[in-house]
């Protein structure tokens, strides 16, 4: 049998690494959704889609993660596109 103590350690430290991991992958998705809002901004268009949110939101939920639910999903997408989208209108 384990020790109990050393197994929290060693989940922690991997969940440290898939946070850092996650970090990357939303200042990536950032920096692309910021090309984006400029790309939207050239063709006229307002920061915000209304129908492209619901196709992701919908892909979001339908994919799922494991023992998040749909709910959560579309919970954690709703907030980071809302950050998504002050970033753009910052620019």
């Amino acid at each position: 049998m384990s020790d109990p103590a050393a197994r929290l350690l060693e989940i922690r430290a991997a969940i440290d690494t898939i946070d850092d991991q996650l970090l990357t992958l939303l200042a990536a998705r950032t920096e692309l959704a910021l090309e984006a809002g400029a790309a939207k901004a050239a063709l006229g268009r307002a920061v915000q889609d209304p129908e492209r949110e619901a196709a992701l939101l919908a892909r979001v939920a339908a994919r799922g993660a494991g023992a998040l639910t749909p709910e959560d999903l579309v919970e954690l997408w709703t907030l980071l596109m809302a950050a998504t989208r002050r970033a753009e209108s910052q620019r």
